[in-house]
């Protein structure tokens, strides 16, 4: 399982936000870049950038610092925020940016996010943004009555091959992940599922490791000291590292 740190960028800022709301907004650093060295230096080999401003403009804004952080950490980035054309998706994994992730497409362009599955295969990423068990769209601001499990699958039959969950009502509240959920989407879909939202303590990273998410992405946690990056990737790759013994 691999841990995700995230950055969200507002205005060239890294911010938060509780439940997607984006007029409950707390700044954190106003470099990007130095907080993704600082992840480095804890030993993260991802980066979750979400461009805010993008989100809810249609179309990403801060391309320009997400092309810094990759020149100057090195680590891999996935991104997502207003990617939403084919050309945009190209010209993101051009600037060497990893994984692209869609959402809204999803939902209103199913035919664009299976042409992309086609031609990029992993490198793109869905990701399901729910909250009360329905998906919202639009950076988080426009309800839908689609079903996030039946999504899911849906996204699976025209190729999906990794998904992102975010419980928003969880997101940035510190209080724990929506793990029914999550364990439903990892039985559900039979493909990686990166669990997002509401991760405050070594325990939820323990549990969601059990319920066999392929990663789980951490923002305000880290930002507040809830969690220390460091200390949960050694954890996490102890216990690998032990259950690879235990297995031979």
């Amino acid at each position: 399982m691999e841990i995700i740190p995230a950055i969200d960028i507002r205005k060239g800022k890294c911010v938060r936000l509780y439940q997607g709301d984006y007029r409950q907004q707390i700044i954190y650093d106003e470099k990007p870049i130095a907080v993704a060295l600082k992840w480095r230096s804890q030993g993260t080999r991802w980066i979750h950038i979400a461009d805010l401003d993008g989100a809810a403009a249609g179309k990403p804004e801060n391309i320009d610092l997400v092309e810094g952080i990759i020149k100057e950490s090195g680590l891999s980035i996935e991104f997502g925020g207003g990617v939403r054309q084919e050309d945009m998706v190209e010209e993101l994994l051009q600037k060497g940016i990893k994984r692209i992730i869609l959402s809204t497409s999803a939902v209103e362009n199913p035919e664009l996010v299976k042409k992309l599955c086609s031609r990029f295969g992993e490198a793109i990423v869905v990701s399901l943004d729910a909250r009360d068990g329905k998906v919202c769209i639009h950076g988080w601001q426009k309800d839908t009555m689609v079903d996030v499990l039946q999504l899911g699958r849906d996204m699976v039959n025209i190729g999906v091959r990794r998904f992102i969950f975010t419980d928003i009502r969880r997101d940035g509240t510190l209080t724990e992940p929506n793990f029914d959920m999550v364990g439903r989407l990892v039985s559900g879909v039979n493909v990686p599922v990166i669990a997002a939202g509401g991760i405050s303590k070594l325990e939820h990273l323990k549990r969601l490791k059990q319920l066999g998410v392929g990663g789980a992405i951490i923002g305000k946690a880290l930002y507040t000291g809830d969690i220390d990056l460091g200390e949960a990737i050694a954890l996490l790759r102890h216990r690998e590292a032990q259950q690879y013994r235990n297995s031979l």
